[in-house]
Parts: C-alpha cells; structure tokens; sequence
C-alpha cells in the first residue's frame, strides 16, 4: 500500500464529483474534461459492472429508461451514452487524479457478493497503460465495507477509502481504521464533521474528504477545519473561493 498522501498540498484538494456536473452531464467524459479544465486536480467517479464484465461509469444502478446496467453488454451501455472506465482513463490528463467508487450495495440489482465488479477494477487499475505508466494517483472507494475487504485481498497498489453518508463521524473514523483504509469521504451533512473530528481522523492516519459541497461559505467552513479535499459539482466556483480567500499570491 503506498505510504505517500491520497492529496498532495496545496490543500483542500478540489475534486470534481462525477466531473463537473455544473458544466455536462456527470460521469461522462465532456465533464470530466470539464472538470480538468477547470483546475481540479482529482475527479470522482462511479464504477458498475456491465453484463458481459467491462467496467462501466454510472451513478445508478439503471438506465433513465428502467433497463438494468448489469443486464447490457458494453455496447448496450455505449448506445445508451455510457462511457467505460478505460475510456475514462484514457481522456484524462495524466496528471488528474481519480477516485473510483466501487458501487456494490444490498438491494440494487447488480449487488454481487462475489465482488466481480471488484476483481475487474482491479485487473484494470493493474493493467490499464493511464495508470502504470504515467503514475496517475488512485484511490479506489466504496459505501460497502466488504467491497474494501475485498479489495485489500485483490489489490495492493492502490489506496482505498470509505464513503459515508448517514454514518456519524466518529464512527465511520472507527470503521474505516478497522478497515484499513487511508481516507474517509463523508457527507458535508455528517454528524460530527467538524475540527476535532478532523484532526482525530489525521492522528489516526486518515484523510478527509468531504461531498458534495458547491456552496462559497462552507468551502470555507471546510477548509478552516482542515479538510484534506473538497468534493464539488462546480470545481471552477470552488478554486475561485479557495484562491480568492485561502491561498497567497505572487
């Protein structure tokens, strides 16, 4: 497991949540470039797996139309404006972060105790060219606990962390240690989020990530409480609070 920071300063990281949803549709490769033109430093994104195994980028676990990403091949997916997580890597600058969120959750029709979406972001995380040769930064992330089990067992190279939502602060801290994890990304609406819960979760070796946060006062908010990364629908309004107000000149 890499021993270097998830973000490297200056901090907070801006990251585009699912690109730059404020500028193209989101999860799709005009608002991830929208994202890295911008300025953000790191996208995040969601990962399924399509019917046939080829990692595809979506939020939901189906279509607008009702049809189930687990039930379509991969051109089924791209007739529907899906783009593949390899095609994803290969639009973006090298120098772009990624955080891939492993969607596997009870109850959605691809939930798959078997992690295949696992074992396939793995082996192309290892293997894609975007990633080993150019050194691109990876954390790979998920809601489900037994997704990060899983990946501990499959996948030694690449950091990962847990993403929260209705999970008090202090107990997804507990949660992710136990883990093993580098970071916990949690909603900006977390019980708990606040300055000491920050520095707990940095004495325990974690870092902190906080979605989804477009607003210019809890930027601020945020960053003042020392926050690792920022993750935003609007990367180009975030920096422009961030470098208006935190970051000196010249």
């Amino acid at each position: 497991m890499p021993v270097q920071p998830l973000f490297a300063p200056p901090l907070p990281v801006v990251v585009g949540h699912r690109g730059a949803p404020v500028d193209a549709p989101g999860n799709t490769p005009a608002s991830f470039a929208a994202a890295a033109a911008a300025g953000a430093r790191w996208v995040e994104l969601d990962a399924r797996l399509s019917a046939d195994g080829t990692v595809v980028v979506h939020h939901d676990p189906v279509l607008a139309d009702g049809r189930a990403i687990v039930d379509l091949d991969v051109e089924a997916c791209r007739d529907a404006g899906l783009a593949t997580l390899a095609e994803v890597l290969v639009g973006l600058p090298p120098e772009i972060g990624v955080d891939v969120e492993i969607k596997n959750l009870p109850g959605d029709p691809d939930h798959d105790p078997e992690m295949a979406v696992v074992d396939a972001c793995s082996r192309l995380l290892a293997d894609h060219p975007s990633v080993r040769v150019a050194g691109r930064p990876v954390v790979v992330s998920s809601f489900n606990p037994m997704v990060l089990v899983a990946l501990a067992e499959r996948d030694d190279h690449h950091p990962r962390a847990l993403v929260t939502m209705w999970t008090a602060f202090p107990i997804g801290l507990d949660t992710a240690v136990e883990l093993g994890a580098a970071g916990l990304f949690c909603h900006d609406s977390t019980d708990g989020l606040d300055r000491d819960g920050v520095d707990a979760a940095h004495d325990a070796g974690l870092e902190v990530m906080v979605w989804t946060v477009d607003d210019p006062g809890r930027t601020l908010e945020l960053a003042g409480i020392g926050v690792d990364a920022i993750c935003t629908d609007d990367p180009r309004g975030v920096l422009a609070t961030l470098d208006a107000r935190l970051r000196p000149r010249g």
